[in-house]
């Protein structure tokens, strides 16, 4: 009992650590219920419990037009015992995005979906990051500023830099890749083209709202001449 008050009063030891030490310390096994009683007889009060340390958490933001950012990655989808390679570009402002599936991941597939991107995107594109991947190598790089188009690499092992097409990625697993089979490549081109439609015109977001992101992109873009 001497041992237990004193490992409160001057330790600053609850019950289970308590416990460790008598077993450590003075090679003594007790429960931590019977500690815990032996505290309240001898009318010792209840440590104030310490708050969990809360991780820091990444200030969460978006761009405030649409174009302003445009985030690109690749997510390897297998198709009917192949692996094929799903570019994505997603509008940081209002996640709006573009999908296509190539055969291989190359220069040439990247060069590709970059034309893709700038035709089916209903703004003009400001800038555009992804990561130094070597299927964006400088050629590529070169091919977006020939466009008119800033160009950044995300920091190497900073995937949160492009959070929200990473997780579009999971959604797209989640919703899509997970719940169908396709028995070719063009089958899964075409169902991917179908669910990138889903996605931007009729699949409701929390992130936004609970809009779509076509309705919070028809919000932000000028109303039409009369």
């Amino acid at each position: 009992i001497e041992l237990i008050g004193q490992a409160r009063r001057d330790l600053a030891y609850g019950a289970p650590r308590t416990q460790l030490w008598w077993r450590r310390v003075h090679e003594v096994r007790v429960a931590v219920g019977t500690i815990q009683r032996i505290f309240r007889d001898i009318g010792l009060a209840r440590l104030r419990r310490t708050p969990k340390r809360v991780p820091r958490q990444m200030k969460l933001f978006e761009k405030a037009e649409p174009g302003e950012s445009v985030q690109v990655d690749v997510k390897f989808v297998k198709i009917a015992g192949h692996w094929a390679c799903q570019y994505t570009a997603l509008d940081d402002c209002t996640r709006f995005r573009v999908l296509r599936l190539y055969r291989r991941l190359h220069q040439s597939s990247s060069l590709a979906f970059l034309g893709e991107l700038c035709r089916a995107f209903p703004f003009r594109i400001r800038k555009l990051q992804c990561d130094n991947g070597h299927e964006v190598p400088f050629a590529f790089a070169l091919a977006v500023e020939a466009l008119g188009i800033r160009h950044r690499y995300i920091k190497p092992r900073r995937p949160q830099q492009n959070g929200k097409v990473e997780r579009s990625h999971r959604i797209d697993h989640e919703e899509f890749w997970g719940r169908q089979r396709f028995d070719d490549f063009a089958a899964a081109t075409v169902g991917l083209r179908a669910w990138e439609t889903r996605y931007n015109h009729e699949r409701f977001s929390l992130a936004l709202q609970g809009r779509t992101p076509a309705e919070k992109l028809a919000s932000l873009l000028p109303a039409p001449a009369a």
